[in-house]
């Protein structure tokens, strides 16, 4: 893979940016096709619209210690988006999708009848949503995700690739967001599956792995099928998407993004290792969404 070199020239530490000086903002990061690859991105607002780099090679990028709306732009504390934009019907849709459908509206939600009353979101909360079994290592988690995602029709291979499991269970049943939320949480229950995965758990994972636990997996996901008539799509082992993590110390103890300075020898997941005097430092790429970057192409 031929190797990209970002140089950006950054300011004086002891100047302090304004907002001006902030010609991007990290949105976030993805896992998308690139040049017939599956390759992680770091997503962006930008003056022209959304953007985003693909995560190889050497990066030089000064980070805001501050952090930024991601809707309006304007500065915010530790939340994502300011409590003007928490309001608008759209932000209203995203807690939907990461909190449960209608908890902004204090409901349950009816697709039939949603109380956001917004059609472009109750078309999307209809589309069909899948639910999945993923696997760290030992440890099993269940979640939910679109059935189509980056205009493939089995999309829902990237949220997966997202999170860094090293395998997972696909599973439908006709289920649009809210059906799929409650199904989630039901096999949560019956099969003692946690809903989260921590970044300490990750970090510790993948510096030691223990290999996808694919017979395990089976039984858990065959049981969910069973008890609430579901099917299987398919059985995904994830591990050959991430390549193989290079055989050096990892310093875990610094997670949340500060800079991003290095090169970029490993990504898995959320988790970003940057080569640095011999060691990999691990970083949490969510921890970066909201900075603005301060920089000049040279």
């Amino acid at each position: 893979m031929t190797t990209i070199t970002q140089q950006i020239i950054t300011p004086h530490p002891e100047e302090t940016p304004q907002k001006e000086d902030i010609q991007f903002i990290v949105r976030g990061y993805s896992w998308r096709p690139f040049l017939g690859f599956t390759l992680p991105h770091l997503d962006l607002l930008t003056p022209q619209g959304l953007g985003s780099i693909p995560l190889f090679g050497e990066h030089t990028l000064t980070l805001t210690k501050e952090k930024y709306c991601l809707e309006c732009q304007n500065p915010t504390k530790d939340t994502q988006y300011c409590p003007q934009c928490q309001k608008l019907a759209k932000i209203q849709r995203l807690q939907c999708i990461t909190k449960g459908a209608g908890t902004p509206y204090n409901q349950q939600c009816n697709p039939e009848n949603p109380p956001c009353n917004s059609p472009w979101a109750a078309q999307h909360c209809q589309q069909e949503h899948v639910i999945y079994i993923a696997g760290f290592g030992e440890l099993f988690k269940v979640g939910v995700t679109k059935t189509e995602r980056w205009n493939t029709p089995d999309g829902y291979k990237y949220r997966l690739i997202e999170q860094g499991a090293d395998s997972a269970t696909v599973l439908r049943g006709n289920l649009n967001l809210a059906s799929a939320q409650e199904t989630e949480q039901l096999i949560a229950d019956a099969l003692d599956l946690e809903t989260r995965v921590p970044f300490e758990y990750k970090a510790e994972e993948y510096a030691n792995p223990k290999g996808p636990q694919i017979q395990e997996l089976k039984k858990l996901s065959q049981e969910a099928a069973r008890r609430f008539h579901l099917h299987e799509v398919c059985i995904l082992n994830l591990n050959q998407v991430y390549e193989v993590r290079p055989p050096l110390p990892v310093d875990i103890n610094l997670w949340q993004i500060e800079n991003l300075i290095g090169k970029v020898t490993y990504v898995r997941g959320n988790i970003l290792y940057l080569q640095s005097n011999g060691l990999l430092i691990a970083h949490d790429l969510s921890s970066a969404r909201g900075k603005g970057i301060i920089c000049e192409e040279d």
